[in-house]
């Protein structure tokens, strides 16, 4: 399916680049990601694709953490936020490079980095604040990961 700016678009609207969802996935993980690529989606008329966007981010975001939870403690933790990042930037830039080229061309401006920096923040806070719930919830229920031997 070929997506396009309405021929009605007005230049008012604001569109997410891709460096900007990559940054809202490092920050905020892969739902903060999806939730501005959402917005995107909104603002070219789709809303089918944009609900679809916000699913993907939840249930990438619980398979995320639910993987590293059990990856071992010598794993190299930064090649995963670095992973999906760059995943992110180069999803967005193949999915909407050509419309926010085309939008930025016709007077249409971009979000708000800040916005997308405080947003992001908010993600995260979120997520944080959810997994400390969870791992609260294993605890009292009596799981305790076993001490490696040191």
């Amino acid at each position: 399916m070929s997506l396009s700016l309405p021929a009605s678009a007005p230049t008012d609207q604001k569109l997410y680049s891709p460096g900007q969802i990559a940054l809202a996935a490092f920050i905020g993980a892969p739902l903060a990601a999806c939730w501005f690529w959402s917005r995107n989606y909104l603002q070219l008329g789709n809303k089918a694709a944009s609900t679809q966007c916000l699913i993907w981010g939840v249930v990438s975001t619980v398979v995320l953490f639910t993987v590293t939870w059990f990856l071992p403690d010598n794993f190299p933790g930064s090649g995963i936020p670095i992973g999906y990042t760059i995943g992110f930037f180069m999803a967005v830039k193949g999915a909407h490079g050509p419309i926010i080229d085309q939008h930025l061309a016709g007077g249409g401006r971009l979000g708000s980095w800040g916005a997308v920096i405080g947003i992001s923040l908010l993600f995260f806070a979120g997520i944080l604040a959810v997994a400390l719930g969870v791992v609260t919830l294993f605890y009292m229920a009596g799981y305790v990961p076993e001490e490696s031997p040191a």
